[in-house]
């Protein structure tokens, strides 16, 4: 039969763009030229004026519409992409910005005076600030004052074809970024915006194909689409002239279409095409290059009975790929490409359940790079990059295609290994430590890729994906804990201590919160004069159950740096009170040393800190001392602990670096820290008189301080010979429980009032209080 002529003014009704059933760069104008690109224009800034930029915003009609999907997910990706809780699409008219959409803020709009993006859309580029209240321009700004407390804003221009800007896509922080954004995230902003433009363009077309006739032929050429129309009698099809350049079919049978679907979409071609169906398929051209089709249609009746189906079939093959371009960013990691955090958890769970069914295992696998704060500390954040995608092509290289590899954030890893048990997925984990132990190179500097890791597996250990990664993440605590660049299999037996460490953590909170920790005192006494020179504050909690526990009862909750330094501002407290009360009582205490950890170093304002509570209580500096381990001198915050330590002796307070001889500290450390006093370790001094090498140690500690200018003292003494020993190798002082036991603050009076006279020739006994029921019971504390 002969081909009828398709009646383009009926096919007007056919164009009923909803969303979700076209998404295509459709023509704005008259003229046949699609419009692929054309909101990204890399035309040199131009000048524009106000009234024309708001003329082209209104002429979008976007203003004040409802929430859609497709901008909500710009946004979504937006803020996921830049690590940001806020991003907003945002539209900057003359006197309010509005937000197309918005992630986190909670408003739709904001006053002019108000608004980032203001000053946003007058930039070529990207705009950054990377802390608002350093920014004259935005330190008062009510989004930066009130309740959405920004700090940061980054935001690429949305720019029409003309370069007019209408308005931002931006992501804003809690947190100021020095760094801004990296060059991946800056890249895929700048790309949101430009889909922002495709989709605002998108809108115009749409439009103007309700508008005209010519713009519904334009379409067809322009839009990548064809119509149709089916006669039902002998299943003839007659196709317009754009479908040749599209499918590579003219007007004939329907057959001929049908065989040239995809295989894997054969099912659903009876439905393909048929009235109120909407089905994507994919199909082969004759040139074998693939596309996505999809197509509407109505059914035309005659005589009661459907004759014929009229109707526009689409290709949507761009709008696939960036689909599939948007999933692919949302589920992996830019920097590796790897699987993310949200697919990893998916995968986790089909797999756990597919095992589940099957009877197979899966095992877990978790991955830490050791020491990767310490290569962007010292190399920066291009090596830490660099390390990162090494480590992810070494993953992938041993990993099989079943497998999954995944990057959690920042140095974590994870791999899923599918059909595994715990033998082959700790032998995997043994390939992969040596697959890991090779350097690579970076601006001339060998950098270790070593990593610790942590294995777990179902049905072998727990059964529920959330259960499955506490398994994998002990073992992997484990790995860290004990020896790093190693792997761990995880046991009940690790869960129970973890557990216990969290849960004396937060009995440990609640002390702090009921006040329930009290500085306990040990005397430091001279072996020339036998006198108490000073006191070791020590901590101990006054459990309402348990009575007075030693550190060693809760030392697990220290591995907190909050609870740590919580810790320490309530024991500091207490220490300066119970001194300013003893000198009140004309008590001479001597010096009173208080223990600080590497975490309270961290505080670079920790001296100014302190020595203004010695201030408020009236302390004198020089009765005052920090007890530092070498630990301090050991981390990457070096050059912060150094200058503290250089406040701290510039005002009076002396410095002691205790357990000396039991780590790595040097004599460069007590070179270049102003250490005044140094602590042999207990453990030297327990075999002291039975110990040959114990005592050279002593000795030689001991020698060393005294040419250094330091004073020493000996801890843990508990024997007369002991501390007769310590005298005749010449050292300063000592402390432990041959002197006393560690007391509460009320005791100290007593005992300093009721110390005995210094024995200055020789150590004939304790110089000590002897024989006290009354202070041995008060004082007793748990060892």
């Amino acid at each position: 039969m002969s081909a009828s002529p398709i009646r383009l003014p009926l096919l007007i009704v056919l164009t009923r763009f909803q969303r979700g059933w076209i998404s295509l760069d459709l023509p704005t104008t008259g003229q046949a030229e699609t419009v692929m690109d054309c909101c990204v224009s890399e035309n040199s800034r131009r000048a524009w004026s106000q009234q024309e930029r708001l003329a082209a915003l209104r002429d979008y009609a976007i203003l004040d519409t409802e929430p859609e999907v497709a901008f909500n997910d710009i946004a979504r990706i937006a803020a996921e992409i830049c690590n940001a809780p806020m991003a907003m699409v945002s539209f900057v008219e003359d006197t309010r910005q509005w937000f197309k959409s918005e992630i986190g803020l909670g408003i739709c709009e904001t006053p002019i005076d108000a608004s980032i993006c203001a000053h946003a859309i007058k930039q070529d580029d990207l705009f950054i600030v990377p802390d608002t209240t350093k920014d004259p321009r935005f330190a008062e700004n009510s989004l930066v004052t009130g309740n959405a407390r920004v700090r940061f804003y980054a935001g690429a221009v949305l720019k029409n074809s003309n370069g007019l800007p209408l308005g931002t896509v931006c992501v804003l922080g809690n947190e100021p970024r020095p760094d801004g954004l990296t060059n991946v995230q800056a890249d895929i902003l700048r790309a949101l915006a430009r889909s922002v433009m495709r989709e605002l363009e998108l809108r115009v077309a749409n439009r103007a194909l309700r508008d005209s006739d010519e713009r519904l032929r334009l379409a067809l050429q322009a839009g990548r689409m064809f119509a149709w129309e089916r006669n039902l009698s002998d299943d003839f099809v007659t196709r317009s002239g754009s479908a040749l350049d599209l499918i590579g079919l003219g007007s004939g049978p329907a057959s001929e279409f049908d065989d040239r679907v995809h295989r894997d979409d054969k099912w659903r071609a009876p439905m393909w095409g048929s009235d109120d169906q909407q089905e994507e398929i994919r199909y082969v051209r004759p040139d074998g290059k693939i596309v996505w089709l999809s197509a509407r249609s109505i059914a035309v009746s005659e005589e009661g009975k459907p004759r014929r189906l009229i109707g526009v079939t689409f290709d949507i093959t761009d709008r696939k790929r960036a689909e599939q371009e948007l999933w692919w960013m949302a589920n992996h990691d830019a920097l590796t490409g790897l699987v993310n955090r949200v697919l990893f958890q998916q995968r986790l769970a089909e797999a756990i359940e597919s095992a589940g069914a099957s009877g197979a295992s899966v095992s877990l696998l978790l991955l830490d790079l050791d020491d990767f704060k310490s290569v962007n500390d010292t190399l920066g954040h291009d090596a830490g990059d660099a390390l990162l995608v090494e480590a992810a092509k070494r993953l992938s290289a041993k990993a099989r295609d079943i497998d999954t590899v995944a990057r959690l954030g920042g140095d974590e890893f994870a791999v899923i290994l599918l059909d595994t048990d715990l033998d082959e997925a700790s032998r995997f984990a043994q390939e992969l430590a040596e697959a890991m132990s090779h350097v690579i190179h970076y601006a001339g500097r060998a950098i270790s890729t070593k990593a610790s890791m942590g294995i777990a597996a179902f049905p072998a250990h727990h059964g529920s994906p959330i259960e499955l990664m506490k398994d994998a993440d002990i073992a992997l605590y484990r790995a860290k804990a004990e020896r790093r660049g190693r792997a761990v299999v995880y046991t009940e037996a690790a869960r129970e201590r973890i557990e216990q460490r969290v849960r004396v953590l937060a009995e440990v909170r609640d002390g702090l919160g009921a006040d329930q920790f009290r500085p306990f005192y040990q005397p430091q006494v001279s072996l020339r004069t036998g006198e108490i020179v000073g006191l070791e504050a020590l901590a101990r909690w006054q459990h309402p159950s348990r009575g007075i526990l030693a550190p060693g009862s809760f030392g697990p909750a220290f591995s907190d740096p909050e609870t740590t330094v919580a810790m320490g501002a309530r024991m500091i407290r207490h220490v300066l009170g119970d001194v300013r009360g003893w000198l009140d009582q004309g008590i001479d205490c001597g010096r009173v040393a208080v223990n600080f950890s590497s975490t309270e170093f961290g505080d670079p304002h920790l001296a100014e800190h302190i020595l203004a509570l010695l201030a408020e209580f009236s302390v004198p500096t020089y009765k005052f001392e920090v007890e530092v381990t070498e630990s301090v001198f050991l981390e990457r915050s070096t050059e912060t602990a150094l200058d503290i330590l250089r406040q701290f002796a510039r005002a009076g307070v002396t410095v002691a670096l205790d357990d000396f001889g039991t780590g790595f500290a040097s004599l460069t450390h007590l070179k270049r820290f102003p250490v005044h006093h140094v602590k042999i370790d207990q453990s030297f001094i327990r075999d002291l008189e039975t110990d040959r090498e114990d005592a050279a140690i002593v000795s030689a500690v001991i020698s060393l301080g005294q040419s250094m200018g330091m004073e020493v003292t000996a801890e843990g003494v508990e024997t007369a010979g002991q501390a007769a020993r310590l005298k005749a190798m010449g050292c300063d002082q000592a402390q432990g429980y041959f002197y006393a036991k560690p007391m509460i603050a009320t005791r100290v009076p007593w005992l300093i009032s009721n110390w005995s006279q210094p024995i200055t020739a020789s150590i004939n006994g304790p110089n000590r209080i002897e024989n006290n029921t009354e202070c041995d019971q008060q004082i007793r504390v748990s060892s």
